[in-house]
Formats: C-alpha cells, structure tokens, sequence
C-alpha cells in the first residue's frame, strides 16, 4: 500500500508496474483503477510486482516472520 501510495499518478503506477515485470496490459489495468490501495493491492498485477521476495529484497522487514520467530523459537 505504502508502495501505491507513493506512485499517486497512474502514469506513475503503470511505468513502475512495467518497470517491475507486468505485462502492459495487466499494468494499465492495475495503474488506472479508481480503487483504493487496499483493496487493489489484492490484484494479480500487483501481487506480481510487489511479492514478498522483492519488498525483502529491497530491505523490509516481515511482521509474520518476526511474530512466528517470538512465539515459536526453535
């Protein structure tokens, strides 16, 4: 969500979308829906983009990884 937000135009939405490895179609789908970011960020063109492989590539921390390591440490 915080990713969308920050794109705000959907010129920007669809270029970053493209940049990411969505086809065209699915980019300009995504890009120009009127659609809130929660309730877009369940789509299949956004789940490809933003997976969970690329936002902990790009440094961020998942809240399920860090509950599941407090309460069930091996």
């Amino acid at each position: 969500m915080a990713y969308w937000r920050q794109w705000r135009r959907p010129r920007t939405k669809v270029r970053s979308l493209m940049r990411l490895g969505v086809h065209v179609q699915a980019a300009v789908a995504c890009g120009i829906t009127s659609k809130g970011p929660w309730r877009s960020a369940k789509t299949p063109g956004i789940n490809q983009a933003l997976s969970l492989d690329y936002l902990k590539s790009e440094g961020l921390y998942s809240l399920r990884d860090g509950w599941i390591a407090l309460h069930h440490p091996k």
